[in-house]
C-alpha cells in the first residue's frame, strides 16, 4: 500500500485526503513529500550560504589588495 501512495500525484493525494475515503495514507504521504522537499531546500540553502561567505571573503581580499596597490598613485596625486 505504501508504494501505491508514493506513485500518486500531489493533486490526487489531496483529493483522496479531502474525500476521506482512503484513511490516513494520503495525508501521511503528502507530509512525507513535504518534509523531503523542505530538507532538500535546506541543504541547497546551506550550500549557497557557504558559497556566498567564501565569495565575500575573496572579494574583500581582492578589494584590500587593490587599495594597497593604489596607495602610491593616491599619494602621488595628492602631492601634485
Amino acid at each position: 500500500m505504501a508504494n501505491e501512495w508514493a506513485e500518486l500525484s500531489d493533486d490526487k493525494l489531496a483529493k483522496i485526503a479531502q474525500e476521506g475515503m482512503q484513511g490516513q495514507g494520503a495525508p501521511v504521504e503528502a507530509m512525507r513529500r513535504l518534509r523531503v522537499a523542505i530538507e532538500t531546500a535546506a541543504k541547497k540553502s546551506g550550500t549557497y550560504s557557504r558559497r556566498m561567505v567564501w565569495l565575500t571573503v575573496v572579494l574583500a581580499v581582492m578589494t584590500l589588495v587593490q587599495v594597497i596597490a593604489a596607495i602610491p598613485a593616491i599619494e602621488a596625486w595628492l602631492k601634485s
